[in-house]
């Protein structure tokens, strides 16, 4: 475990921890002369937290992480070999930082209330050591819904940081890193500098071009169904083929296997009677659907609703930080969204129980409280599955509160949970067994299904009742299986209507969808319930898979990134490895295993399997007979990029001369460069348009050869109004979308939204233009300070 110095709850091992925090806990009936100080990640829970505890406490938003590894080379310390991290203040999380510090010297006791998981034990921790707060004046608050009674009974039993999961979260942290950043490095030598791998993300590739690769190489294979249509008393009914003559169980691929085999099979049974050989009738219960977990969740959200993994997780984030009641204030709608567990409160299920006898009646509810286990590898049963925060406050009580998409997800979540507390739902089936013969000899045996929903039971919590039986009936629309049947019995003769085949090819396996490629994940063991949602974003975000649809499509640089890291590091982006590091992560989590152990039994065969793939392994080029325009001296190769195939010059980085490919794969010229009336505001020398992969844009004529850095968008055709006789508006994209500024950027800071006559913004008094200018320009000169020392930083880690 690295050196931890500020707080002393999370170094000196777990007797350390416990000593210090007994030593600093002040009991909740304790006096105290100022305000408390509670700490939570995001400002939306801060809001409802604040309105719960009232005018005692001060309630500050870290807005997620405060501190993290450096962002250039590892951050770890490799080469002595201690592997102990270094740990950063983020940039835009400095002020954060010093208003928690100012905050935490003036409160009497501080409260860390981040989020019930491994990361929001790290996060705590982090905001501990970087605001220097004093470890006897912290306490550990942890609850998993954001309600009253939950954040009440948080704060009367305080606890401690826990050592274990901080340090689990900190392998992790480190190991991406050091899996991450080298593979990466290695992927941008030898495919494309945009190019990208990662721990998990290269894992969730291989697992989709994989799969593509299996939908490429599938040969459909030929094979037919036949059904009968037969009548009782002029009561028609359909019935599917299921055996042979010395075939117990029919297999159609098998058995059935082409149209001349079919039409032999067919010109049989059009000449045979039918005949009921037996009756079944009984019953059958199906179980409800345990609640959610994080992947079943996101899989629900996907197929039911169309959600991405992204958004249905953003959704339920704000369900659960709070959301503002008429009359109650911010109110935690749901508990803690990442979860593997399915365990459910006794308080909770109770209410569940209640609920449901008010609104369906008790025969709705099973006589003993259903109690779920989780299977999944490593679950933490501490934590509960995704619930409301209370079964009385239903759907339809919210749908004037919240927005149409949160109102989905709540109403998803809400009755996935009372369904999975109500009884068995309930059917009465009938299966009828028909055998075709001709004169005597059995030439086929058919059946025929019905059932009918006789007590709704949980799908009454999904809106279905005994009235809409075949709507709940999963097996309604199969040939075989129809909602009602005549009355039949054992020898009644039935009437031949039709009989007839119907031709088939079996298909490939389907392509992922976000909802499936979790559902592996979680299979695989693959990840955790924090971060299923960032893997898929993550592989979409890099170009490698693009959607069609709902479907995850790998694209060219996601196979050529895939086979060079499969072909030459195959053992770390194979599913076993991923998940018995993931195991690795959970004993440390339980205290069976330490950082150090990890770490250093993971780096040094990595390490060495790295340096013999960059000797081994060919850059992924391809050589052309089209020679430089540029430098006239070397051939053009087939570079990648993150929007695909482009050429370039073999000479780069002395000649960075690149054409864009056509679709076909032919080179596109780009055209020359035209003058233009435009003088260049910084030298006054001419400026041309020229073209770039994101559209035209201004260069200065000397900047080629260094002697002006001038550059620009092209100018919408309004002069700047501070600057008329020099400055141009171009067009500039920010989060919020278009806005527009004068393109002598930092000595001219003008902007507008709109460039429409009488619309442009006020001009501002040569003072106020002057400050703002001195403003920008140093902004710009830090960004480029900052920028050399971090690529600096880079090379030298690379």
């Amino acid at each position: 475990m690295p050196k931890r110095t500020s707080s002393a709850t999370a170094t000196g091992g777990k007797k350390a921890a416990k000593r210090a925090s007994a030593n600093g806990a002040v009991t909740g009936s304790r006096a105290r002369g100022g305000k408390d100080l509670v700490i939570v990640e995001s400002p939306a829970k801060a809001r409802t937290i604040e309105g719960i505890l009232g005018d005692k406490y001060r309630v500050i938003a870290s807005v997620g992480h405060v501190r993290d590894l450096p962002n250039y080379g590892y951050g770890v310390d490799v080469k002595g070999g201690s592997f102990e991290p270094t740990y950063e203040v983020l940039k835009d999380k400095r002020d954060v930082v010093k208003e928690i510090k100012t905050a935490a010297g003036k409160a009497e006791r501080v409260f860390l209330s981040t989020d019930p998981d491994r990361e929001g034990e790290a996060i705590s921790w982090h905001i501990l050591e970087a605001a220097k707060i004093p470890a006897e004046k912290t306490q550990r608050v942890v609850f998993h819904e954001i309600t009253k009674p939950a954040i009440e009974a948080a704060f009367e039993h305080p606890g401690e940081l826990n050592r274990e999961l901080i340090e689990a979260q900190e392998t992790r942290r480190v190991l991406d890193r050091l899996i991450g950043y080298p593979l990466s490095w290695f992927v941008q030598g030898k495919v494309a500098r945009s190019a990208s791998a990662g721990r998990v993300q290269s894992v969730a590739l291989r697992l989709i071009v994989e799969r593509e690769r299996e939908i490429e190489a599938f040969t459909p294979q030929e094979y037919w169904t036949i059904h009968a249509r037969v009548a009782k008393d002029g009561e028609e009914f359909g019935a599917k083929l299921t055996g042979l003559p010395g075939v117990k169980k029919l297999d159609e691929k098998r058995d059935l296997p082409d149209e001349a085999t079919a039409n032999d099979l067919l010109a049989a049974l059009r000449r045979s009677d039918f005949s009921v050989k037996s009756v079944k009738k009984g019953e059958r219960k199906r179980r409800p659907a345990p609640p959610f977990t994080t992947s079943s969740y996101q899989q629900a959200a996907n197929n039911r609703l169309g959600l991405g993994a992204q958004r249905s997780m953003a959704l339920a984030q704000q369900l659960y930080e709070g959301v503002n009641i008429p009359g109650q204030g911010p109110v935690g709608l749901i508990t803690y969204m990442r979860t593997d567990s399915l365990s459910i409160s006794p308080v909770a299920r109770r209410e569940a129980r209640r609920f449901a006898t008010d609104r369906w009646g008790g025969d709705h509810v099973p006589e003993k409280e259903r109690v779920y286990r989780s299977r999944a590898r490593g679950a933490q049963e501490a934590h509960e599955a995704i619930r409301p925060t209370s079964a009385f406050r239903t759907p339809e009580s919210l749908s004037t509160v919240l927005n149409r998409d949160q109102l989905r997800a709540y109403t998803l979540i809400w009755q996935r949970f009372m369904a999975s507390q109500l009884a068995d739902a309930r059917y009465a089936t009938v299966a009828v067994d028909i055998e075709a013969r001709e004169s005597g000899d059995l030439r086929g045996a058919f059946r025929s299904n019905a059932q009918r929903l006789i007590f709704p039971g949980h799908l009454a919590a999904l809106g279905i009742d005994a009235t809409e039986e075949r709507a709940a009936s999963p097996n309604a629309d199969t040939p075989e299986t129809v909602a009602a049947l005549p009355e039949l019995a054992e020898g009644d003769a039935l009437d031949r209507r039709s009989v007839d085949g119907d031709q088939h090819f079996t298909e490939p396996p389907p392509r992922f969808t976000e909802a499936s490629l979790v559902k592996a994940l979680e299979e695989e063991g693959i990840g955790r319930p924090s971060t299923y949602a960032s893997i898929v974003q993550t592989v979409l975000n890099r170009a490698y898979v693009v959607r069609e649809g709902r479907s995850l499509v790998p694209q060219e640089l996601g196979f050529a990134v895939n086979d060079l890291l499969v072909q030459h590091m195959d053992r770390y982006v194979a599913v076993p490895f991923t998940s018995e590091l993931e195991e690795e992560l959970d004993e440390i989590a339980s205290g069976e295993r330490d950082y150090g152990e990890v770490v250093r039994g993971f780096w040094e065969p990595f390490n060495t399997a790295l340096e013999t793939a960059k000797q081994e392994a060919r850059k992924q080029v391809e050589e052309t007979d089209i020679l430089c325009t540029k430098c006239s001296e070397r051939r053009m190769v087939v570079r990648w990029s993150r929007n695909g195939k482009f050429l370039g010059c073999s000479g780069y980085p002395e000649c960075k001369h690149a054409m864009p490919l056509t679709e076909e794969g032919e080179p596109q010229p780009v055209p020359d460069p035209e003058p233009t009336d435009w003088t260049c505001p910084r030298c006054d020398a001419g400026t041309e348009l020229k073209h770039g992969p994101y559209g035209e844009y201004i260069d200065c004529v000397k900047r080629d050869s260094k002697e002006c850095d001038f550059r620009a968008g092209k100018p919408v055709g309004v002069s700047c109004p501070e600057e008329p006789e020099t400055g141009q508006l171009v067009a500039k994209r920010a989060r919020r979308g278009v806005f527009y500024g004068c393109w002598n950027y930092p000595d001219c800071t003008y902007t507008t939204n709109s460039i429409e006559p009488g619309k442009l913004s006020p001009v501002r008094t040569a003072e106020e233009r002057e400050a703002a200018a001195e403003k920008a320009k140093a902004r710009s000169k830090r960004g480029r300070r900052t920028t050399r020392r971090s690529t600096t930083r880079r090379r030298r880690a690379s």
